[in-house]
């Protein structure tokens, strides 16, 4: 641990012991919170599908000074959980990897990105795949999604499903970024993003979340019933869907950055 790294207190709380060694060609899909939320909004979408049971929970000294209030009125913490179901069509195991915030600092954001990529390659996780979001002014209606990843192979293996281009500039920003790059230097794991085009207008942008699990249920072939996201879609589009439709238009940068 460098003396930068020093200052940062990590505290992980594991809820359910799973045994590595009867894991099946484990696969990470890794939603944290960002623009629109389009990539959180999925991974929990995955999640509550598959009752997906939490496995570990990470305490971080970097997360923003504040505590969440859930619908029932009481407070909860902000933390990093992993949480894990067999995906018996696939025939192999899923970890998911979500969180309420991210660090505050780019040193943090490493360092944790650091500590979790050494979990998932303790975890025998073979590929991690990232949802993020290519953040627009205005929503769409059919948004288009954005490949990424650490090898030639896996861009153009994803780039040939239907709705998926090639992303060939700018930066990803953020935990959904680093953890899959990290995971390939220190741990050879392979790492794929898929941004979905988002409006960062919005504070969920279900239709982006749609267009992210569209994909996934392609590749990597995820046995999923879209119907109540779906239904999200349209309740968007009911709404401030309407109003934003002819807002205003998004003008790409020379350079732009694509925050996750």
């Amino acid at each position: 641990m460098t003396i930068q790294e020093d200052k940062f207190n990590i505290t992980t709380k594991k809820i359910q012991q799973i045994d590595p060694n009867k894991l099946i060609k484990t696969l990470c899909i890794q939603g944290m919170p960002g623009i629109a939320n389009a990539g959180k909004g999925a991974l929990d979408f995955i999640a509550k599908q598959f009752e997906a049971k939490r496995i570990m929970e990470i305490y971080f000294s970097d997360f923003p000074s504040h505590v969440k209030v859930n619908p029932d009125g009481c407070l909860d913490s902000s933390k990093i959980e992993l949480l894990y179901y067999r995906d018996r069509s696939l025939k192999r195991d899923v970890i998911l990897l979500t969180s309420d915030t991210q660090p505050t600092s780019n040193i943090g954001m490493n360092v944790l990105s650091k500590y979790i990529a050494n979990i998932l390659k303790d975890l025998g996780v073979t590929i991690v795949i990232s949802l993020a979001a290519k953040p627009l002014t205005s929503p769409k209606r059919n948004p288009q999604v954005f490949v990424t990843a650490t090898s030639k192979e896996l861009v153009e293996s994803f780039s040939q499903l239907e709705n998926v281009n090639i992303l060939k500039e700018g930066t990803v920003v953020g935990m959904n970024g680093i953890i899959p790059v990290i995971c390939k230097s220190l741990y050879d794991i392979d790492g794929v993003i898929l941004l979905s085009e988002s409006c960062k207008m919005l504070n969920y942008d279900a239709t982006a979340s749609y267009a992210l699990v569209k994909v996934l249920r392609s590749k990597p072939g995820l046995n999923i019933d879209l119907s109540t996201l779906e239904h999200e879609t349209k309740l968007q589009w009911e709404t401030a869907g309407k109003i934003t439709e002819k807002g205003i238009t998004y003008k790409e940068e020379k350079r732009p950055e694509y925050i996750s």
